[in-house]
């Protein structure tokens, strides 16, 4: 049997708690039979770990049974002495146990029948491995009118999770051992005094200064302390420990002045300090990732506030897990479950009918795998912070999760640097799993039915918040029903649906349950980030279910990205924005696989770093994006607009190199046709243009004529370059063959056969057989404009960039892409978008004008697909790369024997000699360079 919906974790608590019963570990928790595989057998879900973890604290096993009373007296036990070293605890239902002193023996197990407290106003410790609150069981460690306060005087309480050497699998097989266990029906209740979790500062510290100046006096904040001022750089780390030397009001004086500025680019953005200790800690006793301590509550009868979860976890983010729901784990690793991790809630029902979890106000730092997660639960995280988090700090785990993230905040999580998709389940690959939230990011939500807001994200190797939500197995079910963009597995009550009554009638529905795949945002709104590798990234979201119901759309409001930089891969390189389609750095806001998104009055500042990438990027497949008011600059390009379905771009505030970039000749056979409307957007004189009009040329004949859309700037409609009526849009025989013509007909559009397309003008295949390159050729009113790259406005006149410096008046690309020109020269950019740079370049060239294509094209293989529009002959010169063979297209180029040096390896120098117009050069196939074309006026 197994766990998920399809076992007794889909039952009522009352059918659990029955089953449990009915194998000895019911309300009263008698007696143990057997290993955790056992129970794995014989139970699902939840339901197994339940009984592994009672397993743990078998009475058979208990050593020291208390009768009620202090701990660290003797009465207080039936034996003759307290436990110590080694000991295994019980203390039975209905008896109270008290903790007020340091006790410093090493226990091997608790089990909590009864209750276990610890006096808030003592300084109270205990060193134990495992401890497991049982059903009728109650950890109390404050209250929330007696809480520990913490202080000189005030108390303190802490649990150790000892090192007693490598998990013992002989009484451990299922690894669950080793730190707190709470099982269904036990109450947890910890209260630590009220702390100030993080602020922002009222004035933005700079390097020398010894004080704080925050935007409110902080609670619980004394001398001594331990603060983290967050850094703002992108590019490293500068974030900041200090102590606290004394508190007045709002100011905080600190023991050494700071190294850095923590200064935002704008004066109206914020900056944060963070408090990391609290006057509760939970902790392990060792920094041996797979030896360390963890916290899993099967229960939702928590309250957790004020606590340090430090140095807890033992799920390592680093490597796949090992005991997936489904896939092919790594071979010949050492084990790395699942679920270990620092404050975990698991399993524990997502009805919000009653009062949710709660964990409010504390800190989890330094664990190997996640911080604060919610695994189909119903919780509350409120005002928390996890620092140094690998993964993600904040997690809903597979789509089914109900609760809230509100004003927490999650600095420096650093992560694999690998994509967000890498990891996705793929039939017999290994390690190819559904394990995500890895890379390095703040928030990472499988699931759209939290709510999350006024959150904070700073200092993530990648995005800051990450919607990944494809319905996620939650069981081992057969690889079909998994999907890879598309998940159809129902996970999500409909109760927790709303706003969406097509979908709830829709054939989606199974069982009283849809995909979480298909359920809108509950809520988006007010979140930032900043000094991280991206800020918002959505993906597997809605997809497949496109419609023109606005008012049910996801909405993103009021989101907040500044100072973003690149991503840095696990082999030290840096990721382009494009990487993996658009999943890579400087992505203020990423949309990939996903439909019905709004993003209304959203904040996107590139700021201060060496990186430049795109403000909202996307890859070739969203549909019905909106974007609504806001401010998008600084950025290489502000919007790359969605390809597919209504994408209005209204009131936002753009000032970057290039503010829109829209490409038409996408395949939509089976999508609606791209209709982007840009209206009441103000363009500041960032750089080289407002809109950028591309094609994509690869996609294939049907998708390169069908009538599909359009783009209009004020109501005005605008054209691609490709809609030239001279334009031909298939100049050769091996450029049509490169797109498969069997595979892509012209269906109803013509009965004209694709070869007669080849060598054609737009003017005479419009004149012959009704179609054109965009389904309209550009009128003959219409003409280019500075606002426009790489097509024409209509109504037009003139040519204002006739009389430009530069032999190349326009560059076109295959897949409708960017690029920028420039000179050659050592230390240039070599690519948009790229670090890589010329280290070499012979004299004879040195100063040329060069055109720096987009990387993502390196991999096209049509022979006619990069042209440079020439405004006067030109030898035109390829440095392509010298350790491939030269591809066929430049066979009738001349080797000039010269090589260019650059940072992405050495290139062979090619030559061709080409009149003014339209110079094509072929792709880059069996490269992963894209070559450097340069040119001389011949």
């Amino acid at each position: 049997m197994t766990g998920g919906d399809d076992a007794p974790d889909a039952t009522d608590a009352t059918d659990r708690r029955t089953l449990l019963k009915g194998i000895g570990l019911g309300a009263v928790g008698t007696g143990a039979v057997g290993t955790g595989v056992l129970y794995r057998d014989r139970l699902g879900g939840e339901a197994a770990h339940a009984a592994s973890a009672a397993a743990l604290v078998s009475e058979d096993d208990v050593t020291h049974r208390a009768t009620g009373g202090r701990w660290a007296a003797a009465s207080t036990w039936e034996e003759s002495d307290g436990p110590g070293d080694g000991a295994n605890v019980q203390v039975p239902a209905e008896t109270t146990v008290t903790v007020d002193h340091e006790d410093d023996a090493r226990l091997r197990t608790i089990r909590v029948d009864g209750t276990l407290r610890f006096e808030p106003t003592a300084v109270a410790e205990l060193a134990v491995d495992t401890i497991v609150v049982m059903s009728t069981g109650r950890l109390e460690i404050g209250s929330a009118d007696e809480p520990v306060a913490g202080g000189a005087d005030g108390g303190s309480a802490s649990i150790t999770f000892i090192d007693r050497g490598p998990i013992d699998t002989d009484w451990d097989r299922d690894r669950l051992s080793r730190g707190l266990l709470a099982l269904e029906g036990a109450t947890v209740r910890m209260h630590g005094g009220e702390t100030t979790s993080f602020t922002a500062l009222a004035e933005p510290p700079r390097r020398g200064e010894s004080t704080l100046r925050l935007a409110e006096p902080p609670a619980g904040w004394r001398s001594g302390d331990t603060l983290v001022v967050a850094g703002v750089n992108p590019d490293r780390n500068e974030d900041e420990r200090v102590t606290v030397a004394g508190v007045d009001g709002t100011t905080v004086e600190l023991e050494d002045s700071l190294e850095y500025d923590h200064v935002p680019p704008r004066t109206d953005l914020r900056t944060y300090v963070a408090h990391l200790e609290r006057p509760i800690r939970l902790e392990s006793g060792t920094e041996q990732i797979p030896r360390r301590g963890h916290v899993m509550f099967m229960t939702g009868d928590v309250d957790v506030r004020g606590v340090e979860f430090h140095e807890l976890g033992r799920t390592d983010k680093s490597r796949p897990v090992t005991n997936p729901d489904n896939g092919v784990p790594p071979k010949g690793v050492e084990p790395n479950p699942k679920a270990r991790y620092a404050c975990h809630f698991h399993r524990n029902g997502t009805d919000t009918d009653g009062e949710p979890a709660v964990v409010a106000g504390c800190v989890a730092r330094g664990s190997p795998g996640w911080g604060f997660v919610n695994h189909r639960s119903y919780v509350h995280f409120t005002n928390n912070v996890s620092h140094r988090v690998f993964g993600s700090g904040f997690v809903a785990e597979v789509g089914a999760e109900t609760g809230r993230f509100a004003g927490n905040f999650a600095l420096r999580s650093r992560g694999t640097g690998r994509l967000p998709d890498h990891r996705q389940f793929h039939e017999d690959s290994e390690g190819a799993i559904d394990d995500f939230g890895h890379g390095g990011y703040g928030f990472w939500f499988q699931g759209p039915a939290v709510a999350v807001e006024d959150n904070v994200a700073a200092g993530h190797r990648h995005f800051g918040f990450v919607y990944w939500t494809r319905a996620k197995p939650d069981a081992s079910v057969p690889a079909g029903e998994i999907g890879g963009v598309i998940g159809n597995r129902a996970n999500l009550p409909l109760e927790h649906v709303d706003g969406q009554p097509e979908l709830k009638r829709s054939d989606r529905v199974d069982d009283g349950k849809v995909p979480s795949s298909f359920v809108a945002f509950r809520s988006f709104r007010n979140n930032t980030v900043f000094a991280s590798g991206g800020g918002l990234d959505i993906s597997r979201h809605q997809f497949g279910n496109h419609h023109d119901r606005v008012a049910e759309y996801s909405v993103v409001e009021g989101f907040t990205a500044y100072n973003v930089g690149g991503l840095t891969s696990e082999w030290g390189s840096r990721y382009i924005p494009n990487r993996g389609g658009g999943q890579g750095g400087a992505n203020g806001i990423s949309i990939r696989y996903s439909a019905n998104v709004v993003l209304r009055n959203v904040r996107l500042i590139a700021g201060d770093g060496d990186a430049r990438g795109v403000g909202v990027n996307r890859n070739h497949a969203p549909i019905n994006v909106r974007l609504e008011s806001g401010e998008i600059t600084g950025w290489t390009v502000g919007v790359r607009a969605p390809p597919r379905g209504t994408c209005p771009v209204r009131d936002v505030a753009f000032n970057n190199w290039l503010d829109i970039q829209t490409v038409d000749g996408m395949d939509r056979r089976w999508t609606p046709p791209q209709r982007i409307e840009i209206e009441g957007c103000s363009f500041a004189d960032g750089g080289r243009g407002r809109v950028h009009l591309g094609t994509h040329l690869e996609e294939g004949p049907y998708a390169l004529f069908r009538p599909d859309g359009a783009v209009t700037l004020e109501g005005e409609r605008l054209y691609t370059a490709a809609q030239e009526r001279s334009f031909e849009p298939y100049p050769t025989d091996a450029d049509l063959a490169v797109v498969e013509p069997g595979e892509d007909a012209l269906d109803d559009l013509t009965d004209a056969e694709p070869a007669a397309l080849v060598g054609e003008s737009n003017r005479a295949l419009y004149e012959e057989y009704g179609i054109s390159a965009g389904g309209e050729l550009v009128p003959d009113s219409a003409g280019p404009d500075l606002d426009i790259v790489g097509g024409y406005r209509a109504d037009a006149s003139g040519d204002p960039r006739s009389d430009a410096d530069g032999l190349v008046a326009r560059v076109t690309s295959g897949r409708g892409s960017i690029s920028q020109q420039g000179r050659l020269e050592r230390g240039e950019p070599l690519y948009v978008y790229d670090e890589s740079a010329y280290t070499t370049v012979p004299g004879k060239y040195a100063g040329l004008e060069c055109v720096r294509p987009e990387r993502e094209d390196h991999d096209g293989e049509r022979r006619s697909f990069l042209g440079l529009t020439l405004r006067a002959p030109a030898t035109v010169y390829v440095a392509y790369d010298a350790e491939v063979e030269p591809p066929a297209w430049l066979t009738d180029w001349t080797d000039t024997g010269d090589t260019l040096g650059t940072e992405d390896g050495l290139r062979r120098i090619y030559a061709r000699e080409f009149d003014a117009g339209t110079a094509w050069l072929g792709g880059c196939p069996n490269t992963h360079r894209m070559y450097t074309p340069f040119l001389e006026r011949a």
